[in-house]
Parts: structure tokens; sequence; C-alpha cells
């Protein structure tokens, strides 16, 4: 009864925004000069969405799978489509039928509190289709049931499976959206920490990646964006940060020593209250020397590439596109899980644990600066 009641209240709001909208603007214009219909009703459905659930992160996580929306025909006739286990992390994978360029390992947004593989399925097969790419969509465990490090722990569990089963590190990268992008980084923070291989890169759109909360566009593009961080921060901060430091760099990689880790593409919008966040990253990584390209798209808010017909994604698609052909031209290999579940990396990778457990039986565990963009 709980939880019907909190459906019923999300669409209650969600559709008295879209009524006031359609009431207001044809008198008014568009709350932003810029704006088409379609990124105001997802701003103000989006927003009263947020707020009306943000304060019961218990009933935000999905039950189950959550929704499984249907991938489009001529996308899934691309793709062979299966649910895989990555050493106990469930995950989608959509493997070109063609042979694939490289590997991903995609995480999903959802503040740390909501989301799923699932319901981002259809978006994450037609990333593995533009780039041609073998995607794995993993569902990681979700705050507050599962506070920090249980999703970070999640996401170097699939991507040691992933070696394991012979990825190419050369040629696989690390891709998310919002708290997804916040979680790329993190992995690569403790890629490093481990001394793992390293991927060959990361794509961050909207990095959700600081939970001291400090950056000003919190509180400068808060009435705008469709993300109401500014009041929802002290209820979604604690469910994820749990018992641990707000300023650890695994909890908040926005605010970490990025020396070291491979080349990122990162995305934002310039009325997204996360924009802070994203030009952090972006500065910290310079900082380090990391391969850094930022592009911050004008008047856009946190999430506008779920707008698929507007202008804004098509570019960002483009721009994403180009930056993972890039990078997996200079990969020194394919990478390929596809036919290949045991592969050379996975080799050794075990061979190297074998020799540092003093092993030589075998053993069945697991085991330059960037360029700017648009202002």
């Amino acid at each position: 009864m709980r939880r019907l009641a909190f459906r019923v209240r999300v669409i209650v709001a969600a559709t008295a925004a879209l009524a006031r909208v359609l009431l207001r603007r044809p008198f008014r214009g568009p709350a932003q000069p810029t704006w088409t219909w379609s990124e105001e009703l997802f701003v103000a459905a989006s927003r009263a969405a947020l707020v009306a659930s943000g304060w019961d992160v218990e009933l935000m996580s999905p039950r189950r799978r959550g929704l499984t929306p249907p991938i489009g025909r001529r996308t899934s006739s691309a793709l062979t489509v299966e649910d895989v286990d990555l050493c106990g992390i469930r995950a989608e994978r959509y493997c070109p039928r063609a042979r694939p360029s490289g590997t991903i390992l995609r995480f999903h947004g959802g503040g740390f509190v909501t989301g799923s593989a699932r319901m981002e399925r259809r978006v994450a097969a037609e990333l593995a289709v533009l780039s041609n790419c073998d995607t794995f969509g993993i569902t990681y465990r979700l705050a507050p049931k599962h506070p920090y490090p249980a999703a970070l722990d999640d996401a170097i569990t699939a991507y040691r499976a992933l070696l394991e089963r012979g990825a190419d590190p050369a040629s696989t990268l690390l891709f998310g959206g919002s708290a997804g992008a916040g979680l790329a980084l993190a992995t690569l923070l403790k890629i490093r920490e481990l001394q793992l291989p390293q991927p060959a890169g990361a794509v961050l759109l909207w990095p959700y990646a600081d939970f001291t909360f400090s950056g000003e566009t919190i509180q400068t593009n808060g009435d705008v964006d469709m993300l109401p961080l500014r009041d929802l921060a002290h209820v979604w901060g604690p469910a994820y940060v749990g018992d641990a430091d707000p300023a650890d760099p695994l909890v908040s990689p926005a605010l970490a020593d990025l020396d070291g880790l491979p080349p990122l593409l990162i995305l934002a919008g310039g009325a997204e209250a996360l924009l802070s966040c994203a030009e952090r990253i972006a500065e910290n990584a310079r900082t380090a020397g990391v391969d850094t390209q930022f592009t911050v798209y004008p008047n856009k808010v946190h999430g506008w590439m779920m707008l698929p017909k507007l202008p804004a994604t098509l570019e960002a698609i483009d721009e994403i596109t180009q930056w993972i052909a890039a990078r997996l031209e200079k990969g020194i290999g394919a990478g390929s899980l596809c036919g290949d579940p045991a592969g050379a990396v996975g080799e050794q990778m075990r061979e190297a644990e074998h020799v540092a457990d003093g092993d030589t039986a075998g053993s069945d565990r697991p085991g330059p600066q960037g360029q700017e963009g648009k202002p």
C-alpha cells in the first residue's frame, strides 16, 4: 500500500507539472529562451517527479529488475542480446553481430538510489550499435540498503570478470551517465589503486561525483535544472555515503587526484546543477596531465540526451562515437568477447594471481592535455 501511494503521488505531481506548462507556455513563452516544447515538458515532469519521490529513497529502488523498455527492431536485429553473470553481478549484454571493435562496461544512472541496467537497455543497445562495441550494462547494488562501497565493489567485480573472460583492456571503455559517470570515475581510481590493467578510457555524461555538494551551480542552476539537487542533497547524500567520509576520493571522485588515469570524455549541460562537478573533474584531470575532452552544451539540463531527437543530443552522440572510435584505434587489438569467453588477457591475469599467491598449480579463483569543447 505504501508503494502504491508513492507511485500515485509521483504520477499526480508529474501530471500537474505537465498541465502547468501546457497552460502557461502559449501565453508566456518558454521558461528558457532556447527550450523546445519537449525540453520544457521533460524538465517540468522530471523535476516534479523527483521532488515528489526523492524524500522516500527506500521506495525509489526498482522492484525486481524495474521497467524493461523494448529495444527497437532495427537495433535488436544488429545485436545478440543476452543476460550474463559477471562473477555474481547481473548484466545485460549487447554484442554486435559484426565483429566488435572493443568492449564497453556501462553503468546506469539514478543517483545511486534508483535505476537499473534494464531501464536503460534501449540506449545501451543503441550505444553498442553506434560504437560497434560488445557492451555490458550492469545492475549494481543501490542505497540506502547498500551504501558505499557496495556499488564500487560491484563495478570492480564486473571489470575483473570482463578481463577474466578475455576483454583486452587496451580496447575496453567505461561508460556512465550521472551516478553511473561518478561510478565509472571511482572505478578508474580503484583500478589504479589495485594496479589492475587500465581500460582505454571513460565516457562521463553529466557526472554526479561530489558528495560534499560544494559546486556553485547546485545553487545557481537550482531553479532551472530537471535535477533539484539543492533540495535532495541532504537526503540522497547520506543514503549513499553511509558511514564513509563524503570527501573520500572514492566516494567523491570529483575531488580526487586523477594522476595516471586513462583518457576521459566529459559532457555536461550549461544549465544543469552538476555543471560545477563536471568542471572540477575536467580541471583536476588536466592538472594531472590526463588526456581530457570536456564539452559543455549551452542551456542544456541534466540528462538532456534522454530526448533522442534534440539537435544537441544528436551532436553529443556524434561526439561520443567519434571519441570512442579514436580511442579504439589506439588500442592493441579488438578485445571482443564474442566467441572468446576466456581469452589471453584473462589467462595472463590468472597467471599473475597464481604467482602472487605462490600457486604454480593453478586456481579457480575469479579472479596531453584535452581540447576545450563548446563554451
